[in-house]
């Protein structure tokens, strides 16, 4: 009977140790330059390893015959950091590829990582220049998900008490037609293209010139001068303007057009 209990026993355990995938037993751990890739709980030895980045061009790093992979994450050309990194490994039996993503603190394995929501990685940095130190001027960011998405089109409008504009230029967004006496309402509208699929991001913000600093800041961290209360008296007359404030006859297609303080895009 104990003979019995034993072989039993024995079975369950190799049974139980057959049902780990390699493939779901790996790590990833360290610093965006340098990181460990590891697989952990498995009675066998990776033969083969290789990461590249995102774009597939450059190898990173290359090991064999272990369980533990080290890759210094340096694009060879730019100098610069990858913030996806592609890496397979492979035994005699398996190969198993997986994709690693720096969210801005730590790496995570695509598919088992918090889900990034992609309106909270937006944000804008105010850009002073010194040839126009009274210039608003914006441009947006992506943190952490710059790799993960297809593309952004940004579109940011400034309104003073009296209307609103849309910038000149791009990366920067330079809006000339501000003033720093002037209380400012700044918001975009980011459309995130990420596999097929379109999202789009809301965000305003008020804004003041502060003079101590000579920089535009948020309402609730500046010394401004005045403070212009915001009154906007909106008429609703169906004209249609390109997003350079020229009027249109018709509604372009696939290009966003402004109607009624409003953005559209016509798709047919």
């Amino acid at each position: 009977m104990k003979k019995l209990l034993l072989v039993l026993l024995v079975s369950l355990g190799l049974q139980t140790q057959a049902q780990i995938n390699i493939c779901d037993s790996v790590t990833v751990s360290g610093s965006q330059y340098q990181l460990t890739i590891e697989v952990n709980n498995i009675n066998t030895i990776m033969y083969y390893w290789e990461s590249t980045g995102s774009n597939g061009l450059f190898t990173l790093a290359e090991d064999s015959m272990t369980n533990q992979h080290s890759v210094y994450n340096v694009n060879p050309v730019t100098q610069m950091t990858y913030d996806t990194i592609l890496t397979c490994a492979n035994t005699n039996l398996t190969t198993c590829c997986w994709t690693f993503i720096w969210d801005g603190l730590s790496w995570a394995r695509m598919g088992t990582q918090p889900q990034i929501n992609l309106c909270d990685s937006l944000s804008y940095s105010i850009v002073t220049d010194s040839a126009t130190w009274n210039t608003l001027m914006v441009t947006g960011n992506a943190n952490g998900i710059s790799n993960m998405v297809d593309s952004i089109d940004w579109g940011f409008t400034a309104c003073n008490a009296i209307t609103c504009y849309i910038p000149q230029g791009n990366d920067p967004y330079s809006f000339p037609l501000i003033y720093p006496t002037d209380t400012v309402k700044l918001c975009y509208d980011a459309f995130v293209y990420q596999g097929g699929t379109t999202t789009i991001c809301n965000h305003c913000d008020s804004l003041v010139y502060d003079f101590m600093t000579d920089t535009w800041v948020l309402m609730n961290m500046g010394n401004p001068t005045g403070i212009n209360e915001l009154q906007f008296t909106w008429e609703d007359n169906g004209i249609m303007y390109d997003m350079l404030g020229r009027e249109l006859t018709e509604a372009p297609i696939g290009t966003m057009y402004i109607r009624n303080n409003k953005k559209y895009i016509r798709v047919k």
